[in-house]
């Protein structure tokens, strides 16, 4: 289920930053039209947003999905440098769309290593699909478990941002995305608010396991009264639950699911014929399919296909 829903939600990494720090040192992060992400890998640091201040430590890891702006810091009112400046403690290189930033401090007091990333999501269906997720989201490694997994990759982002091997910044974005799968999952499974929509739905079993059969064949003809049955309910206990978890009836929820599949398709592959695409999701027919969507979107598939591939496109109502 997790797994179904992520592979939807892929990100374009803009820049990334190596921060490897000793002493006092703050960075302001200011507001951004992108998300912004934190991976403390060695040492200590502490992020202060809206007055509130969070302390990270080696594998933990902070993500502002709406790119809120916010302080990272070793300490709460330590000293800032910022980039706009040539302080004389810092060395840095110049940032451009796709290049690494480093950042070097000597002075006494432990290292602080930090991996930060700015990147766009891969799509619109992509950035729909994080609508429920809360502006701050913080990933700690209580039991060593997932940090051990990711030092590789975070070595290997290291080594990246330092070579001048062919194609290493289209290795730094796998890499960079590599990470953040890894941050969702963990949040996801751990730590994932019980709110509505789709998250809520995979903290119940039921739900859950309604859910899974959805995103595996949403092509499938699905009645409420099979759906009920895969789960081991009655029709009528079923669709409430469903419904009292999620905020939508299992029906609503379906429609939904199959239309963003579609939307992702009519962005991604550009060439792929609308009447695939309807087939594709369980449409008998295009102008069926296109009625839904304008119902969903606001326009038919064609027209926001095109205003994706232009850039003007309208904003998409959340899950």
């Amino acid at each position: 289920m997790i797994s179904n829903i992520l592979k939807h939600i892929t990100v374009k990494n803009r820049v990334t930053g190596l921060l490897n720090l000793r002493g006092d040192w703050a960075f302001e992060s200011p507001e951004a039209d992108e998300a912004v992400f934190h991976c403390v890998f060695k040492g200590s640091a502490c992020v202060t947003f809206r007055d509130r201040v969070v302390h990270l430590h080696a594998g933990d890891m902070v993500m502002f999905t709406k790119g809120h702006g916010h302080m990272l810091g070793s300490a709460p009112n330590a000293p800032m440098v910022t980039f706009a400046e040539n302080d004389t403690r810092v060395r840095m290189h110049d940032v451009h769309a796709g290049e690494v930033c480093e950042v070097v401090k000597s002075a006494e007091g432990d290292e602080t290593s930090i991996i930060c990333a700015r990147f766009n999501f891969s799509s619109q269906t992509a950035k729909d699909l994080v609508e429920h997720l809360s502006e701050q989201v913080v990933l700690r490694d209580r039991n060593h478990t997932s940090f051990s997994a990711l030092e590789p990759v975070l070595r290997a982002v290291a080594a990246e941002a330092h070579s001048d091997d062919p194609g290493a910044l289209a290795q730094l974005d796998g890499l960079v995305n590599l990470l953040y799968m890894s941050f969702m999952r963990g949040w996801l499974k751990d730590y994932a608010p019980a709110e509505s929509g789709w998250i809520a739905g995979l903290k119940d079993p039921k739900v859950a396991k309604a859910l899974q059969l959805i995103h595996a064949d949403p092509a499938k003809d699905w009645q409420v009264t099979d759906l009920a049955a895969e789960v081991g309910m009655s029709r009528s206990n079923f669709a409430a639950r469903f419904s009292e978890v999620t905020g939508a009836t299992p029906v609503r929820y379906l429609t939904r699911w199959r239309l963003i599949m579609a939307a992702n398709q009519l962005e991604t592959e550009p060439n792929l014929a609308i009447g695939s695409i309807a087939l594709a999701v369980g449409y008998d027919s295009e102008p069926s399919f296109s009625t839904a969507f304008k119902r969903e979107f606001g326009s038919p598939p064609g027209t926001w296909r095109r205003a994706r591939l232009n850039g003007k496109a309208n904003e998409i109502r959340s899950v």
